[in-house]
């Protein structure tokens, strides 16, 4: 597994992951969304986990409200992730202390911690969001 990004630079990891996951055949992907607020989506951060039988990649914690151009950041990547054809797509609460030990973790237990907390999510809601708050394009 591939770790990325760097922490609260939605702009630099968003393009490392796109760099990436160019040539991936994301069709085969499963996204995992991994925040640490599930009730205050206003606040929250996410990492991203995209999951394939060849290639899997985990982002830092560099995404969503919590950071300046966060939320947009997300927006554009699930439109990239989507354009490719990658889902399903789930999402993930974790403590915020249980979000960083996911980067300290083997591979396979990262994947295990992950499928154990995952929850099917819709993908327009990053989408809207961003919308929303006129920081995304809003296209679903």
């Amino acid at each position: 597994m591939e770790r990325i990004g760097l922490r609260a630079s939605p702009q630099a990891t968003l393009k490392a992951l796109q760099e990436v996951l160019r040539g991936v055949r994301l069709q085969d992907a499963k996204v995992y969304l991994i925040t640490d607020w599930q009730d205050r989506r206003e606040k929250a951060r996410y990492a991203v986990f995209v999951h394939t039988p060849k290639k899997s990649v985990l982002s830092l914690d560099a995404f969503g409200p919590a950071f300046p151009g966060g939320e947009e950041a997300l927006a554009r990547l699930v439109e990239f992730l989507q354009a490719q054809g990658a889902g399903p797509f789930y999402e993930v609460v974790l403590p915020r202390s249980t979000l960083y030990t996911l980067f300290e973790m083997e591979d396979a237990e990262v994947l295990r911690s992950l499928m154990a907390s995952a929850n099917p999510a819709d993908p327009g809601l990053y989408l809207e969001g961003a919308a929303s708050r006129g920081t995304g394009s809003g296209r679903g």
